[in-house]
């Protein structure tokens, strides 16, 4: 018999986490995804591709509403006295330095899939404009700022927010009280005890993380084909499956090995590594390139972001198949999904700081260090591309996203050593968000804040697994139509988890002005 866990709430658990029902409501979607992809992929795009069109036409008026008032709740939270209220408690401290916090939050968050776009989206839109910009021909210097504006929309304050602000706030409050850090405790105070702790506690816990795991593969497995593109290219290697699967392991062993050593050693040194080559990355990109353009646009770019912003988030998305169904939906639906996992993965590193820093640190430093890095890389690609047509245009309609960022390293001066330090810098990323969800995963099925080591270990090679197979689905040599497929499907498995971040809309604000008031006597 296994021994007894200690579980956040004071009670035990005597079953091993493996007969835990949230694993394997979490696990078992995944794995049948796995095989009705298997048998007939077609049947498995079908299904995701006409699934995610019904659930953005459904949906996505509600998402994007929601997403916008999120940000508004958080930021008046942020100014308001409220905003002085300690997570953890009056007396908590935090257990990481500002830097290593702000660094993990970075790094963990949306960071992975941000570094992967930064180089594909703005030139995407500069090549053909959103639809937001009327009369801006694509391809021109006059698409510039727009193409910047829409990514940083995507990639912004309202992205950010939903990852990691108010659900981190309700649940940190709510462990203060005694509940576990899992997302069925976003119900607590709505629903009957009986219900958050029986079957339906049960399945938002299970979906949550099939929301996240689902939104991590799909990166995860770009990357791959990404890597192994640049990787054969070098005269000892050739593109091929085995290279992708390689590639795969390498990998997955990298983030493993970061999950298993837990947040204080292998998350947040990971995270300080990424800080420091991005830095370095940055400062190359200004010299080396076009400098004094990139922050001329970035500031012009991000004014026209900040004039456009309420116009571009409440966009209509009633027609079938519209631009804004094709990439913020699209965008929102994929965030909405990492949002219970991250921001109890968030609530957990937070444990010390303040309300206020929270929100400044998640849903203002972090989007504007994105917002920057866009414009480094997108923007310099825009820029290479206006001074000789074709030159990234070319390899990004050859490859797609993946052949961006090598076509704008390649052409900048020292692309012998931007390149590797590019591709590290994003497989590192991805290693960062992918070992925060092994960890985040692990603790929502075991209800523990240090999760054992082998459930770690099991989301991780589970991620990793994933992305094996999915890659070896198809015929040809790069087929990522499976990839697409889950990336549909991510839109999909966003649905069940939108009440639970519907509701810390209004769970966030009421606990924190709750806590904010009984805190005070304690303070005369």
């Amino acid at each position: 018999m296994p021994d007894p866990s200690t579980l956040q709430d004071g009670t035990t658990e005597t079953s091993a986490w493996w007969q835990r029902k949230p694993l394997w409501i979490g696990a078992g979607p995944l794995l049948v995804f796995l095989v009705v992809a298997a048998v007939d992929l077609k049947l498995a795009q079908h299904f995701t591709s006409s699934g995610k069109a019904i659930v953005s036409n459904t949906l996505g008026g509600l998402w994007q509403w929601m997403v916008l008032l999120l940000f508004v709740i958080a930021i008046m939270l942020a100014i308001s006295p409220i905003g002085s209220l300690r997570l953890g408690g009056a007396e908590a401290k935090p257990s990481l330095k500002f830097f290593d916090w702000c660094a993990v939050l970075i790094c963990t968050l949306l960071a992975g899939g941000g570094v992967f776009w930064s180089a594909a989206e703005p030139l995407f839109h500069f090549r053909d404009p959103a639809p937001y910009f009327v009369g801006v021909e694509g391809s021109t210097a006059a698409a510039v700022d727009p193409s910047l504006a829409v990514s940083f929309l995507h990639w912004g304050f309202l992205a950010w927010a939903l990852v990691a602000t108010t659900v981190t706030i309700t649940l940190s409050i709510q462990e203060q009280r005694g509940e576990a850090l899992r997302p069925r405790t976003l119900l607590v105070g709505i629903l009957p005890s009986r219900w958050v702790e029986g079957p339906l506690g049960d399945l938002a816990d299970g979906l949550s993380v099939v929301a996240a795991i689902a939104g991590t593969v799909g990166p995860l497995g770009f990357l791959s084909l990404q890597l192994s593109n640049a990787a054969g290219m070098l005269p000892a290697f050739t593109d091929s499956a085995g290279l992708q699967s390689l590639v795969v392991v390498l990998l997955t062993a990298v983030f493993a090995t970061s999950t298993v050593s837990g947040i204080q050693r292998g998350i947040k040194w990971l995270s300080e590594l990424n800080v420091w080559l991005t830095l370095g990355l940055a400062a190359a990109l200004l010299l080396l390139g076009p400098g004094l353009w990139l922050i001329q646009h970035f500031i012009s770019a991000f004014g026209l972001y900040l004039t456009n912003l309420p116009r571009m988030a409440l966009a209509p998305n009633s027609s079938p198949g519209n631009w804004v169904n094709g990439w913020t939906v699209f965008y929102w639906g994929w965030f909405l999904g990492y949002a219970p996992l991250m921001g109890l993965f968030t609530a957990g590193v937070s444990r010390g700081r303040t309300l206020r820093e929270l929100v400044l640190a998640v849903a203002i430093l972090c989007p504007i260090v994105t917002n920057i890095w866009f414009t480094l890389l997108g923007g310099s690609g825009m820029q290479l591309e206006v001074a000789n047509p074709g030159s990234i245009s070319g390899p990004l309609t050859a490859s797609g996203e993946s052949g961006a960022l090598l076509a704008i390293l390649g052409q900048l001066p020292l692309s012998w050593l931007l390149i590797p330090v590019g591709l590290v810098l994003v497989v590192l990323f991805m290693a960062t968000s992918a070992d925060s969800m092994s960890y985040a995963a692990a603790m929502v099925v075991s209800a523990q804040r240090t999760p054992p080591t082998l459930l770690r270990l099991f989301w991780a090679l589970m991620i990793g697994s994933l992305t094996l197979v999915l890659l070896r689905i198809g015929t040809s040599l790069g087929d990522n139509t499976s990839i697409n497929a889950l990336q549909a499907f991510i839109v999909i498995t966003a649905v069940p988890v939108t009440p639970l971040v519907l509701l810390s809309l209004w769970t966030a604000p009421r606990l924190a002005w709750k806590e904010w008031r009984q805190r005070q006597p304690a303070k005369s």
